[in-house]
């Protein structure tokens, strides 16, 4: 077991979370980890693009695991610019910058609120965005309440917020001991089964395996989670790839790379509106501290986010 906290943002006090990776179920109804079925389903289907070497339209078929034609684009950023869009993002956690949570090492810069902290970890190279986390220099230290690393999070927490749908990110995870990128999902208003939902997140000391998991409260305020699921293959460790959840009222749906790896069903699936967030953390109780080979700066790139609602065709 590890501990993990998500504060709550309503109240003075703070939740403890323990987060497991022993694979057991909680979930009150049907767990199913096996998708052959379905992984063969998508294996044997044939993708029509007219131009492969062409960029990919928001709306086409570029997920191979995906009915594109059954989406509704909600949201959007192809972080083709040159500076973080404020209409779409903040650059905190709801919680502020000074809560250290999980043991995590960094200090999340908020360039929005604090544009002249002195480092911004935030840049674009025309295609992507990168957040890059680095050792904190001495004259930052006093500033980044004396975290040994500055790294940066994006958040849609009061900008964008959805309940259902299909939600999508083509990320490249950095590989290195302590690093721990992630991209999931946290509720509104951290209210009833406080869901909290981990599209995927990285373990830079294991880069060839990618993490899927799901955590909710029960009537009586414990925490109850599926189990952290580990998906593993040689190619994650090289390059973009995506990955995404398809989230219906009974049913959560992860992919990786258009490729089903993880269904949870049940009454406890959220069904309360959730932001998005996608940050890159050094250290904590799951990847533990980095060491001499971890690069700095290490870099998580993310080439898009994306989110749709289901629709009936």
């Amino acid at each position: 077991m590890t501990q993990r906290f998500i504060p709550s943002t309503l109240t003075a006090a703070l939740t403890l979370l323990l987060l497991s990776a022993c694979g057991e179920s909680d979930i009150e109804g049907i767990e199913q980890r096996e998708l052959d079925a379905a992984q063969r389903a998508v294996a044997s289907a044939e993708q029509d693009v007219e131009n492969p070497g062409a960029e990919p339209d928001v709306g086409a078929a570029n997920n191979p695991g995906i009915d594109m034609d059954k989406l509704e684009l909600l949201f959007s950023d192809e972080f083709n610019g040159s500076s973080i869009n404020s209409a779409k993002w903040v650059t905190a956690q709801q919680w502020g910058p000074d809560l250290v949570i999980n043991d995590e090492l960094q200090y999340y810069v908020d360039t929005q609120s604090n544009p002249d902290f002195g480092y911004n970890p935030f840049s674009f190279d025309g295609e992507s965005l990168i957040i890059s986390a680095v050792e904190t220099p001495v004259n930052l230290s006093a500033v980044a309440n004396n975290q040994p690393y500055l790294s940066g999070v994006l958040s849609s927490a009061g900008k964008f917020e959805m309940t259902h749908g299909y939600i999508e990110a083509r990320m490249d995870f950095p590989e290195g001991t302590g690093l721990w990128p992630a991209f999931w999902m946290l509720s509104a208003d951290f209210e009833a089964l406080k869901p909290q939902l981990f599209i995927a997140e990285g373990n830079g000391a294991i880069p060839e395996s990618i993490f899927h998991n799901y955590n909710y409260h029960d009537a009586n305020g414990n925490l109850r989670s599926p189990g952290q699921w580990q998906v593993t293959d040689e190619t994650f460790s090289e390059g973009f790839h995506i990955l995404g959840v398809s989230w219906k009222s009974d049913e959560l749906l992860f992919y990786i790379d258009g490729i089903p790896r993880y269904r949870i069903i049940g009454e406890n699936v959220p069904n309360q509106a959730m932001y998005l967030i996608a940050n890159l953390a050094v250290g904590g109780v799951w990847t533990g501290s980095p060491d001499a080979a971890t690069p700095s700066p290490a870099k998580l790139k993310i080439d898009y986010i994306r989110a749709y609602r289901h629709i009936d065709n």
